[in-house]
């Protein structure tokens, strides 16, 4: 299992609180997600917990919202 981390992740797609939901109801069934932080003003997501940040990205993407390199 990995330490505990906190990443964050520029997301350009993000434009509403929709937008957070919809990213918050992606990663919380996530193993290893801690928590999450959508702010749409950034269009930054942080993800804090175990989880791989490949994992993350892979759900991101999934979700609609792929975060930028």
């Amino acid at each position: 299992m990995s330490p505990e981390t906190s990443r964050t992740y520029l997301v350009p797609a993000i434009h509403c609180a929709g937008c957070a939901a919809t990213i918050d109801e992606a990663l919380e069934p996530v193993e290893g997600v801690e928590s999450t932080d959508v702010d749409t003003e950034a269009k930054t997501v942080r993800v804090r917990g175990t989880v791989e940040d490949r994992v993350v990205r892979k759900v991101l993407a999934a979700a609609g919202y792929p975060p930028e390199p």
